[in-house]
């Protein structure tokens, strides 16, 4: 039975994959997205799409649509941002969600997908996290991701949230926060350096997004989970290693500029047991095999 799914945020780098996969397998997906990141390039020109403001714009007529699920992608992601001015994060992030949630409600909604950060939610992990580990986060975007949960959570309606690691692909902007993949292709595609602050020993769990939007799908799908589930691989892989193998993939002979550290988080990873545990999902992508692939986009797009 076809679908009818509103991915908020759904012009954006996740979003986009999200409406890709739920097009793939025959729903029909919307997207709601004000475009001050997002792209109407990565969306098919069949795909509806309704530029509004979620934390601003009147959305009663948009949910005068009786759509059967919202996937929750909007966001405002960058940390350093939302450090500098916290109430336009909680404007996005808090504001924002509440008011589309709301409207999911008051429309007959049956299922709610948010999309939480697991990197920004625990903080620093010295072992993979659970969903039972505490969480800690260190600025006011985890914070307010966390705080979303609950609000999500705390309401009569089918819901699930899903805490990603760091997610990477193509389509992914390299001046988003967490961009790091992003980032080096884009200077590898151009024959700059790789930049890389402090000791580069900085351990991330790198998902590739296609593998994140068939974990969207599968919550989607079953309203037995609920709470708070972790996407990723559960794999660290250091910032040196990832420049080394997006390097050996290039081809190219590139040189690593060192820059000072910027007082990042030094280790973020996943455990990702409880997901992987349901037998219908599992990372289908080695970060060699994402690489490769984010690159050759790269180089398209050049």
């Amino acid at each position: 039975m076809t679908r009818r799914i509103l991915v908020t945020g759904g012009a954006g780098f996740i979003g986009s994959h999200v409406v890709e996969a739920l097009r793939a397998r025959g729903d029909e997906p919307h997207v709601m997205d004000d475009l001050s990141k997002g792209q109407v390039s990565n969306l098919p020109v069949d795909v509806p799409l309704y530029v509004l403001d979620m934390a601003a714009s009147p959305l009663e007529r948009l949910f005068e649509i009786p759509f059967d699920a919202v996937v929750h992608c909007a966001a405002q992601t960058n940390v350093m941002r939302s450090l500098a001015d916290p109430a336009l994060d909680r404007r996005i992030n808090v504001t924002g969600l509440v008011r589309v949630l709301h409207g999911a409600l008051a429309s007959g909604v049956r299922r709610f997908v948010f999309i939480s950060s697991g990197g920004a939610v625990y903080g620093e992990t010295p072992v993979p996290a659970t969903e039972t580990t505490q969480p800690r986060p260190e600025n006011p975007y985890g914070c307010h991701k966390l705080e979303g949960e609950a609000l999500v959570a705390a309401e009569p309606i089918s819901s699930v949230s899903l805490r990603l690691s760091n997610v990477y692909g193509p389509r992914q902007r390299s001046d988003a926060e967490g961009g790091v993949a992003s980032i080096f292709s884009d200077r590898l595609a151009a024959g700059l350096p790789l930049r890389i602050y402090g000791d580069g020993e900085q351990q991330r769990d790198f998902v590739h997004v296609a593998d994140v939007a068939s974990a969207i799908l599968l919550a989607l799908d079953d309203d037995s989970m609920t709470g708070v589930w972790n996407v990723g691989t559960g794999t660290p892989t250091s910032v040196n290693d990832l420049a080394a193998l997006m390097i050996e993939a290039s081809g190219e002979h590139t040189l690593i500029e060192r820059l000072p550290a910027r007082g990042e988080i030094r280790r973020s990873c996943l455990d990702i047991a409880k997901l992987r545990g349901t037998g219908r999902w599992a990372p289908e992508r080695t970060l060699r095999q994402g690489v490769a692939e984010l690159l050759r986009s790269a180089a398209h797009v050049l």
